[in-house]
């Protein structure tokens, strides 16, 4: 786990990020749930793990 000012600088950038993301999706009635899901699922196809 991260700590100290810096960390504390790296979490509200990634919060700045996170929120920025959530705005966008809206803006571009994008389901960012639906869009991983099927993102995941692509690379389930391309990477195949074996076993």
């Amino acid at each position: 786990m991260m700590s100290g000012e810096s960390a504390d600088a790296v979490r509200d950038e990634l919060a700045d990020i996170a929120i920025y993301l959530l705005r966008l999706t809206d803006v571009l009635g994008v389901q960012l749930d639906d869009e991983v899901a099927r993102k995941f699922r692509r690379n389930k196809m391309r990477f195949p793990t074996s076993g």
